[in-house]
């Protein structure tokens, strides 16, 4: 069964240079505005109880797809269908009233989904024991950070138990430990036969947990299918712009990088702290400064990617490496067995698309857990001196 068919979908914005333009278009015989195309006739099918995922650059045209799925925007050609009862998390404060508290905005949001008083006040404590936010429940939601409201907005779209869930990068903001809720949440939901729509701009995410992805390109599909092979291709895609990326440093301008001539990773360990928890140290030497960030993965044997982050993913500024640091990564909640892994170490440039040295080493786990779950979770701390 189908539960989400969009034909031919293209959304054409009118942007004009100044309001009175708009005014003098409508009473005029001149077009004032020039058009953006922000969708170019986007075509696809879901099936009931799948997970698609959504990617590409920045205004590639993922939110404006979410909100024309979500019914939030019209679009100029082509339809959409979608069977059954949809709820969406997309920019932050979408459906609250920032004047009013985050309990009345429950009742205030199932209103807007069309949910009656009654059926709210069944899920109300539900929602506010997964949200947690405490005795911030009776506060405006104009006093919220960015994450609360990412918890409220959450708890409530899922409280609705809806047949198909979309969810934008508004998770982003959220701390690991909420994201990682919400993931084992988006699971439950997967495993309930549920649709999930899911954008983000963590591969790893997508890619463990969607089974086909949609990569849109400046309003374009460049490819639909399996998400592994759609990742991968989004990922070599970026590193081929990379390579035309230069940055601010002398070293890095002359093309040395790539020959490791300036920069070196030494005294490179992993130790197993218990079951589910690695620490990685290492020592990174320059002899020119330079801003970067710092990567790490782990791999099975058979080169299945269990885990990966870089401090960019961690919303980390770039560092300074200028002559000697000690580095630590502390991965935690891993849900690995028993084996043989390679783990990977990565310097990488001011935006983290081009690895400017990789090392690796091997490592045996011996007290990993029995089963390796569909999902991996990991909460990863970093810390360099």
């Amino acid at each position: 069964m189908i539960a989400v068919r969009a034909e031919n979908i293209s959304k054409v914005f009118k942007l004009y240079e100044k309001p009175i333009d708009r005014l003098k278009e409508i009473f005029g015989r001149k077009n004032k505005h020039r058009e953006f195309v922000a969708l170019n006739d986007i075509t696809f099918e879901l099936e009931k109880g799948s997970t698609l995922g959504l990617i590409g650059d920045n205004g590639a045209g993922k939110s404006t797809l979410l909100k024309i799925l979500a019914k939030t925007l019209s679009p100029t050609h082509g339809r959409i269908e979608m069977q059954g009862m949809v709820s969406s998390l997309l920019e932050l404060g979408t459906g609250f009233h920032p004047e009013i508290t985050g309990l009345e905005n429950i009742f205030f949001y199932g209103s807007l989904l069309g949910m009656d008083n009654s059926v709210m006040k069944k899920k109300v404590d539900n929602i506010i024991e997964f949200a947690e936010l405490n005795e911030f429940i009776h506060y405006p939601i104009k006093t919220y950070s960015s994450g609360m409201q990412v918890r409220l907005a959450f708890s409530v779209a899922t409280a609705l138990d809806p047949e198909i869930l979309i969810i934008d990068e508004a998770l982003s903001v959220g701390d690991q430990y909420f994201q990682k809720k919400c993931l084992e949440k988006m699971a439950e939901f997967r495993k309930a036969g549920k649709t999930i729509i899911f954008c983000s701009h963590d591969l790893y995410q997508i890619k463990t947990f969607c089974e086909k992805t949609l990569w849109l390109n400046k309003g374009n599909v460049s490819m639909l299918g399996d998400s592994g092979a759609v990742v991968n291709s989004y990922a070599a895609f970026e590193q081929m712009k990379s390579d035309n990326y230069k940055t601010g440093e002398q070293m890095l301008k002359q093309g040395q990088g790539t020959h490791n001539s300036f920069i070196s990773v030494r005294d490179f360990h992993v130790r197993q702290e218990d079951a589910r928890s690695l620490v990685i140290s290492f020592n990174v030497k320059t002899l020119e400064p330079f801003h970067g960030h710092i990567g790490w993965a782990i791999l099975r044997e058979d080169q299945f990617q269990v885990s990966f982050m870089t401090t960019h993913m961690q919303h980390k500024e770039p560092f300074l490496f200028d002559g000697q640091h000690r580095g630590t990564i502390t991965i935690r909640d891993l849900n690995i067995v028993k084996g043989t892994y390679f783990i990977y170490i990565g310097v990488f440039d001011r935006e983290a698309f081009k690895p400017i040295l990789v090392e690796c080493t091997d490592f045996r786990i011996d007290t990993g857990i029995d089963i390796l779950n569909s999902l991996c979770f990991f909460d990863s701390i970093f810390s360099i001196e």
